[in-house]
């Protein structure tokens, strides 16, 4: 069987505290995507729970009082990411699934678990 991948990939901005400007780090994850039929609904909704629990992964900041507003970075992270693979893939039912979840949250908070 044919195994095929996706790499997610998330820019994050850490701030140390003797730091002035904020350093951007790169972080890429695998996303398996083999065995699903992106053309249909079901294989774009379990495409875009995979990638959302990546993006949400990769995007985690610690819990520390030098990230104040972390969980509007976090969640604007991995907004961005998981925009990146969808247009990456270019599967009309996946980007109609992105759209719905994006739609379906405020845009500065994280969405519930």
């Amino acid at each position: 069987m044919l195994r095929m991948g996706l790499v997610l990939v998330a820019a994050a901005s850490l701030a140390g505290a003797a730091q002035a400007a904020p350093r951007r780090e790169l972080l890429m994850a695998r996303v398996e995507m083999g065995e699903l039929d992106l053309a249909s609904e079901a294989g774009a909704a379990t495409m875009l729970s995979r990638l959302s629990s990546a993006a949400r992964e990769l995007c985690a900041l610690p819990r520390s009082e030098l990230f104040r507003g972390r969980e509007g970075r976090e969640w604007r992270c991995r907004r961005e990411a998981v925009a990146a693979a969808v247009a990456r893939l270019k599967a009309p039912p996946l980007t109609l699934a992105y759209a719905q979840w994006l739609s379906a949250e405020p845009a500065e908070w994280p969405p519930s678990p």
